[in-house]
């Protein structure tokens, strides 16, 4: 992607992490292309982090490796042109957990039990 394209877009991203609204991004058409041209054609479904330990996986979520908050400018960038390595991977769901414990939520009761005999 050239520098010209991307200052088309990395404002208005810019604008909706600092809004707190970085999750309207993945519905981006240039996202959504990008996202199936990866995960189908350069990692042929399969989840990179699952294939390096030997395993087999499918995946079917494209992970940003340096996260989008922290470096918006990769968000459409397959390599990272710093690094020279990968920004965008295919992962399994429990791949990307594990990447992401922070998005792992801890339901507790809306209400306390009515009695204090418990059946769990």
């Amino acid at each position: 992607m050239t520098a010209r394209k991307a200052k088309a877009w990395l404002p208005e991203l810019e604008e909706l992490i600092a809004a707190g609204r970085e999750e309207e991004f993945y519905s981006w058409g240039q996202w959504r292309r990008l996202r199936k041209d990866v995960i189908e054609k350069l990692d042929n479904n399969e989840c990179q982090l699952c294939k390096a330990k030997g395993r087999f996986r499918r995946g079917n979520i494209l992970h940003h490796v340096k996260h989008l908050q922290d470096r918006p400018d990769l968000a459409l960038s397959v390599w990272d042109p710093d690094t020279g390595e990968r920004q965008l991977i295919t992962v399994c769901k429990d791949c990307h957990e594990a990447q992401h414990p922070e998005s792992l939520r801890q339901f507790r009761p809306a209400k306390p039990p009515v009695t204090v005999e418990r059946w769990d």
